[in-house]
């Protein structure tokens, strides 16, 4: 199992604090005290398609191949059939076996690439293609100033090939659901619909439960914290990493972080982040790299990686460690 591309779309419109801040009534510095970001992207004249389309574009740019599973993750979508998958599909040529969408939240991302895993392996499928696209700022009530300053616009893809050798490709696993905060952070399905957060309840949800989550991931495993070299975190709010930096003892040189120029993307963010590290040389060979989500459900999930480069396929490989809660 390899990853044979990754690729990444930021719509071009930046939208800066001083811009919020003005329209929500706030002091100046209060949106950087309280999230780490300084500006995100919203979309113009794109639409959910679009940007799904141009992140797997900019994957395929790596793969000559034609994967046989396509999977969205959107949290934002605009119609309920046919599926983002489908028509992302018809706009790139492919002719796939399984194509169809997933809805979750933020921690869907990770949730694609499990399900991706499983459904090739059981079925015996040589490649898919997953994609998270949101468009969140279509999503924001402005009179609630501590949800509306964080989200923006943005989409990630991954390519993963399997020569049919899986292997211990899964070896354990590390993700679960709070089930009684559930209604702590929701979108309803109208397209009218904004998104409702509890955000102190959100707050210690993920500082709680990331720091939990990844010292399962070392413990079952007889690893350290200092054994990770990288860590590719949910990009939500640059509080919630540094108390889950601190409180772990995390050098923050192995943190991959781009919040403050992009904000919260949902599920995107994660492979966001992962397409930058990897074409700026950050993700190196053999490189045990860590992504750790959380967000609607409440929901978490952890994976460690062991990202190993494969120079004549210009591809990486990628084992993935899941640790039980």
């Amino acid at each position: 199992m390899r990853i044979a591309g990754t690729g990444s779309y930021l719509p071009e419109k930046v939208v800066n604090n001083e811009e919020l801040r003005r329209t929500l009534g706030l002091d100046k510095g209060w949106i950087e005290r309280r999230t780490g970001i300084l500006e995100r992207r919203y979309v113009e004249n794109e639409d959910i398609l679009y940007i799904a389309v141009e992140a797997a574009r900019r994957a395929m740019e790596d793969y000559d191949g034609k994967p046989e599973l396509i999977l969205v993750h959107t949290s934002s979508p605009e119609s309920s059939f046919p599926s983002i998958a489908s028509k992302l599909a018809e706009k790139l040529g492919l002719t796939p076996v399984l194509a169809y969408d997933i809805v979750s939240g933020c921690t869907g991302f990770n949730q694609t690439l499990i399900s991706a895993i499983a459904i090739m392996e059981k079925f015996n499928l040589k490649s898919s293609m997953l994609v998270s696209a949101e468009i969140l700022s279509k999503k924001l009530d402005y009179s609630d100033k501590d949800t509306s300053i964080l989200f923006g616009d943005g989409a990630g893809a991954l390519i993963l090939e399997s020569k049919g050798r899986y292997g211990n490709f899964i070896i354990s696993k590390d993700f679960g659901t709070d089930v009684r905060l559930c209604e702590s952070l929701k979108l309803g399905i109208d397209l009218n619909s904004k998104i409702e957060m509890n955000g102190s309840e959100v707050f210690r949800f993920a500082v709680r439960n990331s720091i939990e989550s990844i010292k399962n991931i070392v413990e079952k495993i007889g690893m350290s914290i200092q054994d990770i070299d990288k860590f590719i975190p949910h990009q939500s709010n640059a509080r919630i990493l540094k108390a889950v930096i601190r409180e772990l003892n995390i050098p923050e040189e192995k943190i991959v972080s781009n919040i403050s120029l992009i904000g919260n993307t949902g599920s995107s963010s994660i492979p966001i982040a992962m397409d930058e590290a990897r074409r700026n040389g950050k993700l190196e060979n053999n490189q045990k790299v860590l992504l750790t989500s959380y967000g609607a459900g409440l929901s978490w999930n952890s994976l460690l990686l062991n990202w190993r480069m494969d120079e004549e396929e210009k591809s990486c490989v990628l084992e993935t460690v899941f640790q039980n809660y």
